[in-house]
This record gives C-alpha cells, sequence and structure tokens, in this order.
C-alpha cells in the first residue's frame, strides 16, 4: 500500500497538455495585459490630443491605427496559441491542438510584420509631414521603399518556408522547408537596420531649428524613445536563434519569443505616439509637442522674412532664413517655440 506522500506526489510531466508550466505562461499573461495596454492606451490619447488641438487626423494618425489592429491581431492568436500548447512539451499535446497552434504559429510571421512595417510608415509620415525639408523628404521616400520591400521580402520567404506549405504545419507530408535561422535573420536583421535609421534621421534637422538647446535636448529625446524598440528587436533575435539551437520542442520553448514579440510591438506604438501627446501635458504658455512642420524651398531672398502661417487651434509661425536659397521650418502648433530676439524689427506674428 502507498503512503500518503506517494499518493498525493503529481503524476504528470512539468508542462504537459493538462498542466502546463505555469511560470511559463504567467510570463506570456503578463506580456499581453502590457502589450494590449500600453498599445491602446497610446493611440487613444493620440486622438484625444489631436482633439483637444481641434486638428484633424493626419495619414500618421491613420497607419498607427492599422499597426493598432496589426497588433490586436498579433496578441489574440498569442492567447489562442495558450489554449492550444504553450507551455506544455510538444510529445504532450494533442495532434488537433498542435495542427491549431501550428498553423496561428505561421499566420503570426505574417501578422507581425505587417503591424512593424504600419509603425514605421506611421513614423515616415510623421517625419515627412514635420521636416519637409528637401533631404528628408529624400530620405524619408528611400526608407519607405527599403520598408515597403522587406515586407514584400518576409512574406514572399515566409510563404515559401516549406513546400508545400501544409508542411509547415504537417511534418509527416513529404516536402523540405528552409532553414528558419536563416528566415529569422531575415527577418530581423533588416528590422533592426530600418531601426537604427528612424532613430538617427530627425537629429541634424531637429538641431538646426531656431529654438533653444535645451528644446532640442528634450525634442531629441522623444525621437530616441525608439530605440527601445531596437534594444527588443535584438532580444528578440537572439531568442529566435536560441529557439532554434533548442530543438524540436517549440510549445515548451518559444514562449521568451513571442514575449519579446509582443514588448517589441507595443512598445514601437508607444514611441511612434509619443511626439504627438504634448497637448495632454502643456508646458509654457505654448503646446510643445503638438506639431512641427516644415515649408517649402524658399527662394533666395534679399533680407530676412518672418512669415506667418495659419493651423487649427490658432496660432502659428514660421522663420524663413534669406540670403541663401533652403529650406524653412515652421514651427508649427506650439511644438517648438522658436528664438524671435533676431526678429525685433520685423512684423509681429499675426493669428490668421
Amino acid at each position: 500500500m502507498s503512503s500518503p506522500d506517494e499518493s498525493s506526489a503529481p503524476t504528470w510531466t512539468e508542462g504537459d497538455f493538462e498542466h502546463p508550466n505555469q511560470k511559463l505562461r504567467r510570463s506570456m499573461v503578463i506580456a499581453l495585459v502590457f502589450a494590449y495596454t500600453l498599445s491602446t492606451l497610446s493611440v487613444a490619447l493620440r486622438i484625444l490630443a489631436r482633439k483637444m488641438t481641434g486638428s484633424k487626423l493626419f495619414m500618421d494618425d491613420y497607419l498607427i491605427m492599422m499597426a493598432l489592429f496589426f497588433k490586436y491581431a498579433c496578441s489574440s492568436g498569442v492567447v489562442v496559441l495558450l489554449f492550444n500548447g504553450m507551455g506544455s512539451h510538444i510529445t504532450m499535446i494533442p495532434a488537433k491542438n498542435l495542427l491549431v497552434y501550428f498553423q496561428l504559429g505561421f499566420a503570426n510571421a505574417f501578422i507581425y510584420t505587417g503591424c512593424i512595417a504600419f509603425i514605421k510608415f506611421s513614423i515616415l509620415a510623421l517625419y515627412k509631414r514635420l521636416f519637409a525639408v528637401r533631404h528628408m523628404t529624400i530620405a524619408v521616400n528611400f526608407m519607405f521603399g527599403f520598408i515597403a520591400l522587406w515586407v514584400v521580402g518576409v512574406y514572399v520567404a515566409g510563404a515559401l518556408l516549406c513546400i508545400p506549405v501544409s508542411k509547415f504545419w504537417n511534418p509527416s507530408i513529404e516536402g523540405a522547408c528552409l532553414d528558419p535561422a536563416k528566415f529569422y535573420y531575415g527577418m530581423q536583421i533588416p528590422n533592426i537596420i530600418s531601426d537604427i535609421i528612424l532613430l538617427i534621421m530627425p537629429m541634424n534637422v531637429v538641431w538646426t531649428l531656431p529654438i533653444p538647446k535645451s528644446q532640442k535636448m528634450l525634442l531629441s529625446g522623444v525621437f530616441l524613445v525608439g530605440g527601445l524598440t531596437l534594444i527588443f528587436d535584438i532580444f528578440r533575435l537572439i531568442a529566435m536563434i536560441k529557439l532554434v539551437e533548442m530543438g524540436p520542442d517549440i510549445t515548451y520553448n518559444q514562449v521568451p519569443v513571442i514575449v519579446w514579440t509582443c514588448i517589441e510591438a507595443a512598445v514601437g506604438i508607444m514611441a511612434a505616439c509619443l511626439p504627438n501627446l504634448r497637448p495632454l501635458f502643456k508646458l509654457g504658455k505654448r503646446n510643445f509637442w503638438s506639431n512641427l512642420r516644415s515649408s517649402n524651398n524658399v527662394s533666395e531672398m534679399s533680407s530676412r522674412t518672418l512669415v506667418s502661417l495659419g493651423n487649427p487651434g490658432g496660432t502659428v509661425t514660421s522663420i524663413a532664413t534669406s540670403h541663401k536659397k533652403s529650406d524653412s521650418y515652421v514651427i508649427h502648433q506650439g511644438l517648438a517655440e522658436p528664438q524671435y530676439e533676431d526678429y525685433k524689427d520685423e512684423r509681429a506674428m499675426e493669428r490668421v
């Protein structure tokens, strides 16, 4: 007859389908709640900021909403994975649940890529709207093309990862699959490179604006928050490579990859929204983060001119430099306050 201790001992293997590894699943649940909350709150506050300033929604706002839609789809897929074996050893999962798990895993690669692409497109659309100087416009157009090609490349490679495609979720089918490590490198390395470029793109323009140095530093800091996304990109790539090295028990070992995926996308949406939230936190007499725009190329002028432009909030502004053919920057909707000491003899700013 067995002892009380023996009869009460668990009879399952840690991570089986009926009793999955709760520690792994708990980290996944926390990441999901964080991702849903941060991304939703960021976009909601961005729209609220637009409403407070009486401004219309711009293209970058619509693009970030698309990113949020893809984020919901990606996170919802992860919820389904939780109910179909995530945190369990692959040998313990019923065939019908394993089929759902791998089919969703296949689809999520496309959904994740779409989410990240729309975040980047939103950031680029913001840059184009705020910094319409010639070299920035060229850089933005180039990056639009680069990211679009990255998306096409990932989608084509993902679709051809296994031939036939169904071999991805049914290994018993005859066919062949690409080395997943190469696919992961091909997906993440261009993603990391584009994040680095997006971080440094606005710096030169920001530091040539006619605003105090403290505001330049603060404005730079807001754009550099996107560096957090870059860090998570790198962590995600490392986790993906480790996953390949750990062997075929993907349902048990994949949790770190999915945690970094959820956090990366959520932080990316937050970073894209942050520059637009200043109207919610007014500093000083003017709105500091509402918007920054630039005017078209200015023809050679013989003297300095202060140009006033209207905006939805009513107050306006632009400084045009003379004696050379160049682009002028518009300090618009109070994103930054220009230094007007050099223009004391020029006409005052007008309300249009």
